[in-house]
């Protein structure tokens, strides 16, 4: 049965809020990433890695994202560090690997890095639980992704209704929500960080003037946010910790 006009329009918005899976949309998505305001974000969310998690104790890091990105692998210093991802052959990726069936026995990372690779998965609990099954007891996840709340998260719905950008196309997950899956999967966490509070705007050369300095990673606006900790950033980052309950053997002899 043919659909009805009305159809096709509810239809042709539906397609607009549906998240894509990272196999299909890393493409689209890199030239985002190579813009001014994704060189921006990306700077912004090193820098929280050299500061604060540069050195999480361990030998194997493994990192999910959007792209190849070695720069955000150099900022840690593990010996052994690698990604995967499902579809970018030319990279300097370990494997090509679904998220929600990775490649690796259980309990054999020290590390993980989930580097936005939630928020733009079809399933991001798929991912999350496949995720906590290969972090060793003890080991430590990392999880980037969009703030719902920071600008970004805010301009989704409105960029979705009238444009098709891929980089709008992602879930909003809140923290608390996040914070209680982590919770179900033994996960305890430990640090939470947010920042880049600029607009995801393009700046040309003389937007970067001293009279425009809001696309600068170290503008007077990003300062005082930060120093305020302001939980309104483009990202957010949890840092947590595998905790799993092991049985007390009595070893003693009756």
């Amino acid at each position: 049965m043919p659909l009805t006009p009305t159809s096709n329009i509810g239809q042709n918005l539906a397609d607009r809020f549906k998240v894509e899976d990272i196999a299909s949309t890393s493409v689209n998505l890199r030239p985002w990433l190579d813009s001014d305001f994704g060189r921006y974000l990306q700077a912004c969310e090193r820098q929280v890695f050299e500061d604060h998690f540069a050195e999480l104790p361990g030998y194997r890091f493994m990192r999910l994202g959007l792209s190849e990105d070695p720069q955000t692998l150099d900022c840690f210093k593990h010996i052994h560090r690698f990604s995967l991802h499902p579809s970018e052959l030319g990279g300097d990726h370990a494997a090509l690997a679904n998220y929600t069936e990775l490649p690796l026995m259980s309990e054999s990372v020290d590390v993980m890095l989930l580097h936005h690779a939630l928020e733009f998965s079809l399933s991001p609990k798929a991912v999350l639980a496949e995720a906590s099954r290969v972090v060793m007891p003890g080991g430590h996840l990392l999880l980037c992704l969009f703030n719902p709340y920071g600008p970004m998260g805010m301009a989704k719905f409105p960029m979705q209704l009238c444009s098709e950008k891929p980089q709008f196309r992602f879930h909003n997950l809140r923290l608390g929500r996040l914070t209680d899956w982590l919770s179900l999967l033994n996960f305890h966490v430990e640090r939470i960080e947010h920042g880049a509070y600029n607009l995801p705007l393009r700046y040309s050369a003389k937007d970067r003037s001293v009279e425009s300095p809001l696309s600068e990673k170290d503008s007077q606006w990003e300062k005082v946010c930060k120093k305020a900790r302001l939980p309104m950033g483009n990202f957010y980052m949890i840092h947590a910790v595998k905790r799993v309950s092991r049985g007390i053997r009595n070893t003693g002899r009756p």
